[in-house]
């Protein structure tokens, strides 16, 4: 395949002191088609209002960034931090959590929604719409970047590496799995699996957002199996994989408290 004989280089352009990363332009692009799909959604539904919508994706962007920033130098790579600080700030280099976005953005979609009085839970199946595309766009960064790949493989499928962006122990390795590939299609599929619930069932408020959490959790936890990258260990399982773990069993939890349990029979 064309991929297994091109090593992608990071800088998409330099001029003089401008220089466009490949990473953040693809970013930036994940941030505008996402954004635009979140606002089809809320005007159609009349949810909000344009300008409240712009308000809201504002505050959603700057601050999901900082949270998926927080993420990955805190939980994933805090040794290395610790000792080069001044990287935290290099975001062209690579570097940020989906889980620490995520957490940054669902407690900005809680205090926006309580500020403005309007019903979370249809805030974010608007939201949910919008987040694994931009997911699916984002990972195309990875594979310019050279990071979050996988295991070694001698496979058609596998991409190569270059030996300074090589995991600890793989630099006898050329090909890896494409995971930033694997996650595009998954993340892709969701994004369309969401949609068509959101057009064609009549699901209660808030159904959407925990299909998400349940369809994103399974696929972050099984590719969890197949990445190498370095990460915090809890005996055998890798740190993200846990938190996969608990949003898949709090959503579940949540489905059935809110919608599912039998209700009490009333007292005679």
């Amino acid at each position: 395949m064309f991929w297994q004989q091109y090593l992608p280089e990071a800088v998409l352009v330099s001029i003089g002191p401008l220089t466009i990363h490949w990473y953040g332009l693809i970013l930036v692009l994940a941030i505008i088609i996402s954004a635009w799909q979140a606002r089809q959604y809320f005007l159609r539904k009349s949810i909000i209002k344009l300008t409240q919508f712009e308000d809201l994706i504002f505050y959603l962007i700057i601050i999901s960034l900082i949270g998926a920033r927080f993420g990955h130098v805190v939980f994933f790579n805090f040794s290395y931090y610790l000792q080069n600080p001044i990287d935290v700030f290099k975001v062209w280099h690579g570097g940020l959590s989906i889980q620490g976005a995520l957490l940054f953005g669902f407690l900005t979609v809680v205090f926006w929604a309580r500020h403005h009085k309007i019903n979370f839970w249809k805030l974010t199946d608007g939201l949910v719409l919008a987040v694994p595309l931009g997911q699916a766009i984002g990972r195309w960064g990875n594979y310019f970047n050279q990071e979050l790949f996988g295991r070694p493989t001698a496979g058609w499928w596998g991409i190569p590496i270059e030996v300074t962006n090589r995991v600890e122990g793989y630099k006898d390795f050329i090909y890896f799995h494409p995971t930033f590939f694997y996650e595009f299609i998954l993340n892709l599929v969701l994004f369309i699996i969401l949609y068509l619930f959101s057009n064609r069932l009549k699901l209660k408020t808030g159904i959407l957002t925990l299909f998400y959490f349940i369809g994103y959790g399974l696929i972050r936890f099984f590719m969890e199996f197949v990445r190498i990258d370095d990460t915090l260990l809890i005996n055998i399982w890798r740190l993200p994989q846990i938190i996969s773990l608990v949003l898949i069993l709090v959503a579940l939890g949540m489905i059935y408290y809110l919608y599912l349990r039998p209700l009490p029979k009333p007292q005679k």
